[in-house]
């Protein structure tokens, strides 16, 4: 647990869900419904297509930034990649190839069809690695790999976790382990506007710019919790879902990219977290969350906070 100034204990106020957002595609940007369902891997759909280089590694912010310019949104059951058109290509079919718009590159999968009629032959598969992690993942989209390779200016090909894919969550976030997509950890990121507003407090008196919340890619931004409270939970409920609270997340340089322009700023906030939440020679910002019971949880909803044993 971080260092810490504030003494353990459950919420006696009420905590709001104040926005959701899913990540389609790990690294790049995503979208925020309203309301949206969550099972064992998380938010449905959360970063279960990933980009990965040459050798099968994962490609994300960490080394490539310019990853925060490309944009994966569902509607209507349809994912769609989209990222900044660098030069006009009208050769491309409409059908099977990636489409450019004036601005805009976009490249569309139905995830009905994918989820429906998955391929089974070995050849449509990838070994590919996460962290520590390897396993196979479904690679079928050589139009996006070339609109994507060429945007990012280097070899990136398109993979997707297939649900009966077993990725299970670190030992060390409890028993029982659960199924995990593509994200670092755990299936779940939940932050809080009140810590972010303790934080730009102290950018802004060091003498750095306040900062929004998509710096940290969490996938539920909570309302009305006391300051650091959050580092005590250990089990919650939103609606019907259930949630166990496994640790507190250690961050990396990402949250010092900017996600609107892709470029790595300076130290901050990194350099300014270290001097209230270093946890050994990281810090923390936001709680990794494990699913417990699956449901659907919106814009609104009110936290439980069941437990602060952690």
């Amino acid at each position: 647990m971080p260092t810490s100034s504030h003494a353990p204990h459950c919420a006696t106020n009420t905590i709001q869900v104040a926005s959701l957002h899913v990540y389609p595609l790990k690294g790049a940007a995503g979208f925020s419904p309203d309301t949206w369902p969550v099972d064992e891997r998380g938010l449905r759909h959360d970063r279960r297509f990933m980009l990965v280089d040459e050798t099968g590694n994962f490609i994300s912010q960490r080394t490539c930034a310019k990853l925060a310019l490309v944009r994966a949104d569902i509607a209507d059951n349809t994912m769609r990649i989209s990222c900044p058109k660098l030069a006009a290509d009208n050769s491309r079919s409409h059908t099977d190839a990636a489409i450019v718009q004036t601005d805009l590159c976009w490249y569309q999968i139905a995830l009905d069809a994918l989820a429906s009629n998955t391929p089974t032959n070995e050849s449509a598969y990838a070994r590919v690695q996460i962290w520590d992690d390897f396993v196979q993942a479904l690679a079928i989209w050589p139009d996006a790999d070339a609109m994507l390779s060429e945007f990012l200016h280097q070899r990136a090909r398109l993979v997707y976790m297939p649900d009966n894919t077993t990725r299970l969550t670190n030992m060390n976030r409890g028993e029982p382990r659960r199924n995990v997509s593509f994200a670092d950890a755990a299936p779940l990121l939940l932050t809080s506007e009140t810590s972010l507003a303790d934080l730009n407090t102290r950018l802004q008196i060091a003498g750095s710019a306040a900062i929004p919340m998509d710096r940290f890619r969490a996938n539920v931004v909570v309302r009305g919790a006391a300051l650091a409270e959050d580092d005590h939970w250990s089990a919650l409920t939103i609606q019907h879902a259930q949630f166990r609270a496994s640790n507190s997340c250690k961050r990396c340089k990402v949250i010092t990219i900017d996600q609107t322009t892709g470029e790595f700023g300076s130290r901050d906030p990194v350099t300014t977290l270290a001097t209230y939440r270093s946890a050994g020679n990281s810090v923390t910002f936001g709680q990794h969350l494990l699913v417990e019971r699956a449901g659907m949880i919106s814009i609104g909803d009110v936290l439980t906070i069941d437990s602060c044993t952690r």
